[in-house]
């Protein structure tokens, strides 16, 4: 064993892409970025796997996380699936933090303090699996993210919760589809000085609807970024010609509320003042800005990449957070698609979103409200509901069309959509009436998700066509 692979804690200026095994991919790309480009990333350090494993046998915890994972025969079973998943992180989440491993991280965390001069920085804490980010599949936030946590006990509670998330409900589902070990993964706990965020959100080296690389796409909103991710609000969006920076089209959206940081730690939802809820986030310089560093790192890693950024309220500095491979379009050869009008006169448009993910589909609606009511969707039905999260993936992948309110290019629905290649339209509130509103249960209708509309009825050149086109 090298020494490095020894370490249970390593600084990001030690890591880089190659360490993916230790430390997984979030991790590795934070060291990367930080020792080989010039973007800038909030410093910070990482448990390694070594340490989650050592966690895991000081417990004793592998043989009874097996013994229970032995209850899930099937994993489209939700019900035993969540049942299976609470016990599990239970058993993590409350068993005890070797001596010695906590007294490292809080070495670290006061070492971190004295880099900034601050006696009890806040952090944020994020998981960072050794099989999550490989470049197949991204399933958007299978693990937990902490934000703005601070003091020593509090960093380690926070640890042992993102040790925990390995064994969320989604990432259960997700290894056995995928065919992972369960024990063969492990997980890495960044833990990262925090960005004071006034606006933050996401990009992509590449236009996520097309395909089209010679663009960058921001998605920008008010506050912490988990808004625009978990697509509780319709971003604004930028798209930058790579060449010249050129702001090639804007589309500015109503952003009613944000995510903050509360000074003693924690984060709250807040209302954005009227008088900036139709503002464009950034300034075009700032747009600009960005879309330099996403190039800088599209080039490093020579691979289109999906990365998250913010701009910090106390410098007015933008800062890089992660990055990724894109992907879904790094796997397809790019078709031109050209521009079509939205509607047609002889074709009843009931609702109009973001075209997130191309396809046509025909089906019966089903609105599933909440996440606890999954269980109710039907193979083949078209999924409408406000937003979903990494927990309804088993019902997405069930889905001949998934239809939201809220939500831009980059939020959960549209990545999962795209990779699972499910037609989606999201942000349907953003261009005017919710679906959830328009539409009903069990109504006929017809998703051109390549368009962004939806028809009532089956149109009949699809009549044939039970589920997807």
């Amino acid at each position: 064993m090298s020494e490095k692979k020894k370490e249970r804690i390593l600084w990001f200026d030690e890591i880089g892409i190659e360490d993916v095994p230790l430390v997984g991919g979030k991790s590795a790309s934070l060291g990367e970025m930080t020792r080989r480009t010039g973007v800038p990333v909030p410093y910070g350090f990482a448990t390694t796997a070594e340490a989650y494993r050592y966690y895991i046998k000081a417990n004793k915890l592998d043989e009874k996380i097996a013994e229970v994972l032995k209850e899930l025969k099937d994993p489209n079973d939700t019900q035993t699936l969540q049942r299976v998943g609470t016990k599990i992180r239970s058993m993590i989440a409350s068993a005890e933090m070797p001596r010695d491993l906590e007294e490292e991280i809080i070495e670290a965390y006061k070492k971190l303090a004295e880099k900034i001069g601050e006696k009890e920085p806040f952090v944020a804490v994020r998981s960072s699996a050794t099989a999550e980010d490989l470049p197949d599949a991204s399933f958007a936030g299978q693990q937990e993210t902490y934000l703005n946590v601070h003091g020593t006990s509090e960093v380690v509670e926070k640890i042992k919760h993102c040790y925990a998330s390995l064994f969320t409900d989604r990432a259960i589902f997700y290894r056995i589809q995928k065919g992972f070990d369960h024990m063969a993964v492990a997980l890495s706990a960044v833990v990262q000085l925090m960005v004071y965020s006034k606006a933050s959100g996401v990009m992509f080296t590449l236009d996520v609807a097309t395909g089209d690389r010679s663009v960058v796409l921001i998605e920008a909103g008010y506050g912490l970024g988990e808004y625009v991710v978990q697509g509780k609000i319709t971003p604004d969006e930028y798209y930058v010609r790579k060449t010249d920076l050129e702001i090639v089209k804007k589309n500015i959206s109503k952003k009613t509320v944000q995510l903050v940081r509360l000074p003693t730690g924690g984060t709250k939802e807040v209302p954005v003042p009227p008088e900036l809820q139709d503002k464009q986030v950034l300034t075009d310089e700032q747009i600009k800005e960005l879309a330099k560093y996403a190039i800088e790192i599209e080039k490093h890693y020579g691979k289109p990449m999906d990365i998250e950024w913010a701009l910090d309220e106390r410098t007015n500095k933008l800062f890089i957070l992660q990055a990724r491979p894109e992907t879904v379009w790094a796997l397809k050869k790019v078709e031109v698609v050209e521009e079509k009008p939205a509607v047609t006169k002889e074709r009843k448009v009931l609702v109009q979103g973001l075209p997130a993910s191309p396809g046509i589909a025909v089906g019966r609606v089903h609105i599933i409200p909440t996440v606890d009511r999954i269980n109710e969707f039907q193979k083949g039905e078209i999924l409408v509901t406000e937003m979903t999260a990494p927990d309804w993936v088993p019902a997405m992948r069930k889905a001949a069309a998934i239809i939201t309110n809220s939500g831009g290019m980059t939020c959960h629905a549209a990545i999962v959509s795209r990779e699972l290649g499910i037609p989606c339209i999201v942000g349907t509130a953003s261009r005017g009436t919710p679906a959830t509103e328009v539409l009903k249960d069990g109504m006929m209708v017809t998703v051109d998700a390549k368009l962004g509309v939806v028809y009532e009825g089956i149109l009949e050149e699809y009549a044939e066509k039970p589920e997807k086109v």
